[in-house]
């Protein structure tokens, strides 16, 4: 008796595919008619009447020669630093700037190196005796070289253009 019913059931689903197939498949009469004699053409233009005519009236002249030539730009150049040397670098740090933007924050001495912890331009972290700005640590500015730290003294002393600073906790 199940196998009746499940009989049944698979013959009604075939019609109702079939039917929805071959309905599908119908073609529609469904063709749009547009008149389009109605509409006006497009009138032809001739090329040559666009390029005879003269750009340049009197008008402009007038305003060209009062116009102001541009300097040379060797001297627009020379007035604006140009490169960096690092172009992923957010920029360059001036020296009258290091020591207000360098702040020197704690002392640690282990057995192996010493460290000093220090904020440079908003970041913090820690700096050994062979850091050097640039190459590998961000939190001096390109350049500038730990010379040596003293944890007796609390001092820092860093190489920058050619001075040394010393910093002190």
């Amino acid at each position: 008796m199940v196998k009746a019913l499940n009989r049944i059931q698979k013959n009604i689903l075939f019609m109702a595919f079939s039917s929805i197939l071959l309905f599908s498949c119908s073609s529609k009469n469904s063709s749009i008619n547009i008149d389009l004699s109605n509409l006006p053409k497009p009138k032809p233009v001739k090329i040559n009447e666009k390029v005879d005519k003269n750009i340049v009236n009197e008008d402009n002249q007038f305003l060209v020669k009062d116009l102001v030539p541009f300097s040379p730009r060797e001297k627009l150049l020379s007035k604006f630093k140009v490169g960096k040397k690092n172009p992923f670098s957010e920029g360059e740090t001036k020296v009258n700037q290091f020591s207000t933007d360098f702040k020197l924050t704690g002392f640690l001495n282990t057995d192996i190196k010493k460290y000093v912890f220090v904020s440079y331009l908003g970041k913090e972290g820690a700096i050994s005796e062979d850091s050097i700005g640039g190459l590998n640590t961000n939190l001096l500015p390109n350049g500038a070289k730990v010379k040596n730290i003293d944890t007796k003294k609390r001092q820092l002393k860093i190489s920058f253009d050619n001075e040394d600073f010393i910093f002190e906790f």
